[in-house]
């Protein structure tokens, strides 16, 4: 799917809502998040689905 690249992005979280709409690469998605997360909380984009993207809390991994 065409929207797969966006996986592994980040933003910032301005909402309290659990939705919105996020603009890359000149195209507006609209996001789900999924579990929980406040307004200031790094979310990053997990999944694509032709409704919208969906994204959780991003959390630091080290990678090797």
């Amino acid at each position: 799917m065409l929207d797969d690249r966006l996986i592994g992005m980040t933003f910032i979280n301005t909402s309290e809502f659990s939705t919105g709409t996020i603009e890359q690469y000149g195209v507006y998605y609209h996001y789900v998040i999924d579990g929980p997360a406040r307004v200031g909380d790094t979310l990053e984009i997990v999944g694509a689905t032709p409704l919208g993207l969906i994204v959780r809390r991003h959390e630091s991994r080290l990678t090797y």
